[in-house]
């Protein structure tokens, strides 16, 4: 069985992220290669990861191709060496001794798995996490917060892919990140891609890893780009047509002006602004609607094996 962890680094060195991932790769009941495609850092990454970690795949980038597209690029590599499943995993982030081989448990193929996200210090969950297991069923709360043992596995919506563990044959059905999302949205695209191509999330809740973060990552360049991303989620999904889209998109800017979403993130009339910004690229989303609703390998580099 050959599994690869996809790292994608950028200034890596804080708070010794990298080491402590790549270390809890190596902690790992099961055995990882991991793969780190580093997105022109500038703190010594560069240097620290090939001297300190001779054991993982080493690939500088000579420019800083975003997450999703860097992410692309590992997983190409995973594939085209043969790998079973790929684990994405966030330069922050590390991962228990034993959630490789929970998550391997729990594989039915048909769904992306996730460990339980807990916050840097592993002594609760994770902030955006607990957002979004907010549907999950009483069992699982269950299982969480009395601790009696309802299930192994439960089906969730929407996790964050700090830490996705992803069977190879998904990969080959659905592809890598849409380019059109640089940085924050491109796991939403994901998941819209992977529901409409009838798969789903199974979280493991004995499977944990800690992420080391603040809610949102970097929240400047959050805040900064989360209308240009939600209106790409909304015109890029491909589960709605496009008189759906529209509906959404106009009950977007009557919320707007009624004053029904945060200040910070819609300031009155950047809606319209934002759109006519992104009208440059109406051509490309078309195009991505179309390319996604195929079942084959999208936006991966040509490379990857079919």
């Amino acid at each position: 069985m050959k599994i690869f962890a996809v790292i994608v680094t950028y200034n890596a060195m804080r708070r010794q992220w990298i080491d402590h991932c790549l270390e809890s790769l190596r902690q790992s009941t099961i055995s990882i290669t991991p793969v780190v495609v580093d997105n022109l850092s500038t703190d010594g990454t560069r240097t620290h990861v090939p001297s300190h970690y001779p054991d993982a795949v080493w690939m500088p980038q000579t420019v800083n191709l975003g997450f999703g597209q860097a992410n692309n690029l590992g997983i190409a590599y995973a594939l085209d060496h043969h790998a079973d499943y790929v684990l994405l995993l966030n330069q922050d982030a590390t991962i228990s001794p034993n959630a490789v081989k929970d998550m391997i448990a729990a594989d039915d193929h048909k769904s992306i798995i996730s460990p339980l996200h807990l916050n840097g210090s592993g002594t609760m969950l994770d902030r955006s996490f607990r957002f979004s297991i907010s549907q999950m069923p009483d069992e699982f709360f269950d299982d969480i917060i009395v601790r009696h043992k309802a299930a192994s596995s439960y089906t969730a919506h929407e996790i964050c892919a700090a830490c996705w563990f992803i069977p190879a044959n998904i990969l080959r059905a659905i592809g890598g990140f849409n380019p059109l999302f640089f940085h924050y949205g491109e796991d939403n695209n994901y998941y819209q891609r992977l529901t409409f191509h009838n798969y789903h999330v199974t979280l493991v809740p004995s499977a944990h890893m800690c992420h080391d973060r603040q809610e949102h990552g970097n929240i400047t360049v959050y805040n900064h780009r989360h209308l240009h991303r939600d209106l790409l989620l909304i015109f890029g999904n491909i589960n709605h047509g496009f008189a759906r889209c529209m509906r959404r998109y106009l009950s977007l800017i009557f919320r707007q002006y009624t004053k029904q979403l945060p200040a910070r993130q819609y300031i009155p009339g950047t809606i319209l602004i934002e759109t006519l910004r992104l009208l440059p690229q109406a051509n490309s989303i078309r195009l991505s609607r179309k390319k996604e609703k195929l079942t084959a390998p999208t936006w991966l580099p040509a490379t990857t094996l079919q």
